[in-house]
């Protein structure tokens, strides 16, 4: 509601700090409490970061975007931003001539730098009759072959799943496939597994994860029917096994 949305952005809140894809040397940090994305110079060396600048999170006409999470595309330069309190993801395009300029900058210059990310898009998580006070975004991620970004809402209790156009105009964009019921409340998290076939979504207020089968080539998931009880379930992490020789 206003009042909850209200008290959590009062205050800075950095919610992730993520590398950028091409150099690994700019550090971006999604700050949920001031609607901004917080850009660095990182140092691997040192194991230092610089302030370098912050850029919105989405439109500059809005307010109570609520960044979360910051994902990078694998193969083009873009990086697509989810704002849990808005309901939506800003796609950037990833800007790498003032990527260079940043990195070659002395430290005195590094503050003034010019922002590497340049919105082009913002699209919708959830229906536009769903009223948005009712729901915030929980992950993000981009599927391993390219093709498609997931979000998890929670509220509208599904995974919106939308195809990145891969047309040289509009290469990175998005459009929606469609959004999915997740099979229990509140999605928080939800992974792929290693062949990106198959999709367990985190249920954390109904104690459950469910399990979905995920079409490669239409990005529509389908319920397989297999769920199981885990308490207030928050994180999914696919792990490979190896045999013992």
């Amino acid at each position: 509601d206003h009042s909850a949305q209200k008290e959590r952005q009062a205050d800075p809140h950095s919610h992730a700090v993520v590398l950028d894809s091409h150099f690994s040397r700019i550090a971006y940090v999604p700050d949920l409490g001031m609607d901004l994305i917080r850009q660095f110079r990182y140092d691997p060396v040192e194991g230092k970061m610089l302030a370098a600048g912050t850029m919105r999170s989405g439109p500059t006409d809005r307010k109570a975007l609520g960044p979360r999470y910051i994902e990078f595309h694998p193969t083009l330069p873009v990086a697509y931003v989810i704002n849990e309190l808005s309901s939506e993801v800003s796609v950037f395009d990833f800007d790498r001539l003032a990527a260079e300029q940043l990195l070659g900058a002395s430290a005195e210059d590094v503050a003034s730098a010019a922002p590497t990310l340049r919105l082009r898009q913002t699209i919708r998580t959830i229906p536009d009759a769903f009223p948005g006070d009712l729901n915030t975004c929980g992950r993000i991620t981009v599927h391993t072959a390219g093709n498609f970004v997931l979000v998890s809402n929670r509220g509208h209790d599904s995974i919106t799943v939308f195809r990145v156009n891969q047309s040289l105009l509009k290469a990175g964009q998005l459009y929606i496939v469609g959004s999915f019921h997740t099979r229990g409340a509140t999605p928080r998290h939800f992974q792929f597994d290693a062949s990106g076939q198959w999709l367990i979504s985190a249920n954390q207020d109904s104690d459950r994860i469910a399990v979905f089968r995920f079409n490669l080539a239409t990005g529509r998931l389908e319920w397989t029917g297999h769920e199981y009880s885990v308490p207030s379930p928050n994180f999914v992490c696919n792990v490979l096994t190896h045999s013992e020789d």
